[in-house]
């Protein structure tokens, strides 16, 4: 895996003495859906974290330790791989637990455990809840306090520092942590003042407009495609649908053979997000580009998938394969598009039928939509619609 990530630096991965764990690590990251992008920063932090820690290679790492070591690097990013590493220790059977609960953790351990019990919360909600509280008692506490000597100060330090260290929505999530955990030592009587009295960091939906490319844009990245290859008219047909029926990278990818009757011209989707059946006619110019690509696919079973990996290991393709692909083509058409993700493909298919006068709630039908809400953030980006509906300003106004 590392010879795919690192061309030209790949020496310094293959000389490190964590060669065996960053390619083993970089693997499992891909293996998850990340892109190759992805996987790279999360190996390079990694690699850094590794070295200059002195950690001993292929060795039981306590929790603890881990954490420390990663906290030298209060850069974005590297929580993210700190849980990923933990995950990757944990399956091989590395991760060794903690030094036996200190005090500032004894009532971190019975409010987790009342969530359990009593809030039935998911065990992935678990572990980051976990995660977040330890994070913040370790850095507002010694070993050997208690929570009573919490204070708005140190409060208020560690909200001033975390903040720009982790992902917006991340940081968002770890204040509601914080603030349920103190509002629990305050009922218990472990706060004397209510620390929980404060407001969350405001988060809105949606605050940023959908990314559509012009029509111009999506015939041109579609005609730059060489189609002549096995490769190019895979991804030709994959661009072609997720542009042409708004379909996601994920529902690409899980697309049979079986998925398209060829007697009715229909395609079988099953929407990821509402786990519903879509039936969706095909235009004979998408027959042809789908007829195209499966006569130079190996030939195989209705039951295998529409979309293979051309290179060992052959499979399906993962929505972060679908994704890179787009990627790669934006980046060769050479059109100014480089910086939209793979969804900007099905973000332009909601606009041009919001432009052909289609109602809201069949387009949401179409993308898979839970909510009007969803589709409504598409308005926000039609600005001939929103001149329409604007209001004339006077040229003089009267006192």
């Amino acid at each position: 895996m590392l010879e795919q990530l690192f061309s030209r630096s790949l020496s310094r991965y293959t000389s490190s003495p964590h060669a065996a764990d960053l390619d083993a690590f970089a693997t499992m990251v891909a293996a998850t859906g990340s892109n190759n992008r992805r996987t790279e920063r999360h190996t390079r932090r990694l690699r850094q974290v590794l070295e200059s820690s002195g950690l001993p290679p292929i060795a039981t790492t306590r929790a603890d330790v881990l954490r420390a070591a990663f906290d030298a690097w209060p850069c974005e990013g590297y929580v993210g791989t700190c849980r990923l590493f933990s995950r990757y220790l944990r399956d091989c059977g590395r991760l060794a637990a903690p030094r036996p609960c200190q005090p500032r953790f004894t009532l971190k351990e019975q409010h987790l455990r009342r969530l359990v019990e009593l809030r039935g919360i998911a065990p992935a909600t678990g572990t980051y809840d976990n995660w977040a509280l330890t994070d913040f008692l370790s850095r507002v506490l010694e070993p050997n306090q208690e929570p009573s000597s919490i204070t708005w100060q140190a409060l208020d330090e560690f909200l001033r520092r975390r903040g720009p260290q982790l992902a917006r929505r991340t940081f968002h999530h770890t204040v509601q942590v914080v603030r349920r955990y103190l509002h629990y030592a305050f009922e218990t009587g472990a706060l004397v003042e209510p620390l929980h009295e404060f407001e969350l960091p405001q988060s809105f939906g949606f605050e940023q407009p959908p990314r559509a490319l012009l029509p111009g844009q999506v015939q041109s990245l579609l005609a730059s495609i060489d189609r002549s290859t096995r490769v190019g008219a895979r991804d030709h047909a994959i661009l072609h649908l997720m542009a042409g029926y708004g379909l996601r990278p994920g529902e690409v990818a899980a697309l049979k053979r079986s998925s398209i009757d060829w007697q009715a011209l229909t395609l079988r989707v099953v929407q990821s997000k509402t786990r519903s059946v879509l039936l969706l006619p095909l235009a004979p110019a998408t027959i042809d580009v789908l007829r195209q690509h499966v006569q130079r696919s190996p030939h195989g079973s209705s039951d295998r998938e529409l979309f293979g990996l051309a290179q060992p290991p052959f499979g399906p393709m993962s929505p972060g394969a679908v994704t890179q692909r787009y990627k790669v083509h934006a980046r060769c058409s050479g059109l100014p598009i480089a910086d939209a993700s793979a969804y900007a493909l099905r973000h332009s298919f909601a606009m041009r039928l919001l432009d052909a006068g289609v109602g809201m709630k069949v387009i949401g039908d179409l993308m898979g939509h839970r909510s009007l809400a969803s589709t409504s953030a598409y308005l926000r980006i039609q600005i001939d619609m929103l001149r329409e509906v604007a209001l004339n300003v006077p040229a003089e106004v009267t006192p």
